[in-house]
C-alpha cells in the first residue's frame, strides 16, 4: 500500500481526481498566505501496490510545472513531476540525482522543495 499526497492546486485539470477517488483517504488545508494559491487543499490517498503505476501515470501529464507529487510505501518512494515520474530511495542516495537534475531543468522546480522529500502526506 502506498501513501499518495496530493495538494488539489497542482493539477491543471480538478478533475483528474475522479480517478483516483476509490483511494481517498484524508484531506486537510493549509493558508499559505505567501503562496500563489493562498489556500492549499492536500489530499491523502491509500493506493493498492499494483495501482500505483497507473496512477502515476496519469497525474504526470497533469501536474502543473514547479509542482511535484510523492508517494511512498515502507519500501521505495515515487516522485512525480510534469511528464516523468522517478522510483528512488526513501533515504537520500544517488538514485535520487537524476531526479533532483530533472526536476530543476525541465520541471522547474526548486531545489530546496526535492532535496529533502518527506515521508509523510
Amino acid at each position: 500500500m502506498y501513501r499518495l499526497g496530493i495538494i488539489e492546486e497542482s493539477l491543471e485539470n480538478a478533475k483528474t481526481l475522479d480517478f483516483i477517488k476509490p483511494c481517498f483517504f484524508s484531506q486537510r488545508i493549509e493558508n499559505m498566505p505567501e503562496d500563489v494559491y493562498p489556500i492549499w487543499h492536500i489530499n491523502e490517498y491509500h493506493v493498492p501496490d499494483e495501482k500505483i503505476e497507473e496512477i502515476l501515470n496519469v497525474l504526470k501529464e497533469d501536474i502543473k510545472l514547479s509542482w511535484y507529487i510523492h508517494a511512498f510505501s515502507d519500501r521505495q518512494l515515487f516522485v512525480v513531476m510534469r511528464e516523468k515520474y522517478f522510483e528512488i530511495s526513501l533515504q537520500r542516495d544517488d538514485t535520487w540525482d537524476e531526479m533532483i537534475q530533472y526536476g530543476i531543468e525541465k520541471a522547474k522546480i526548486e531545489r530546496h522543495f526535492i532535496e529533502n522529500i518527506p515521508l509523510e502526506v
